[in-house]
């Protein structure tokens, strides 16, 4: 009887042992389901990350238009801002992020390019005087219909 008290305890510790870890199944099952999550957070990443890098464009485009637009409020022409010169401010460099940021010389219209690492959308920004003297800048640009800058 001792003998068998023995056997059944070193069967006992065999189990155990082979009840440790993980199945090749469940393994396998793991590694498909963050196979399947990646699929779908991978390509959501990535426009993520170019609408960030378009941000930088639109930031320039409006620092350019609040310069404007203390011009315009002083002079109330828009023919006497539309350099970067009567705006007294430089005018932005490109980077990774943006092409260009620009002014037309007849409308005042600011023009801001993303490089290819930001779609290589246009965002632009046209100014307009009413009447009254308001000041409005109207939005324009293909990263509208691209979803990166709301109109």
């Amino acid at each position: 009887m001792l003998y068998a008290k023995e056997s059944r305890l070193s069967s006992d510790v065999k189990r155990t042992h082979l009840i440790n870890g993980f199945s090749l199944l469940e393994l396998l099952l793991v590694v498909a389901l963050i196979g399947i999550l990646a699929a779908f957070a991978v390509p959501t990443y990535q426009t993520y990350l170019q609408k960030t890098r378009f941000m930088e464009v639109v930031q320039h485009s409006h620092a350019i238009r609040v310069a404007q637009s203390a011009c315009l409020l002083q002079s109330g022409d828009i023919s006497a801002c539309d350099t970067f010169g009567e705006l007294a401010v430089p005018a932005p460099s490109t980077s990774d992020n943006t092409q260009s940021v620009g002014l037309s010389s007849t409308s005042g219209m600011i023009t801001g390019t993303g490089a290819a690492a930001a779609g290589g959308y246009t965002f632009t920004l046209s100014p307009s005087i009413n009447s009254d003297g308001l000041l409005t800048y109207a939005l324009g640009g293909s990263c509208i219909t691209a979803g990166f800058c709301k109109p």
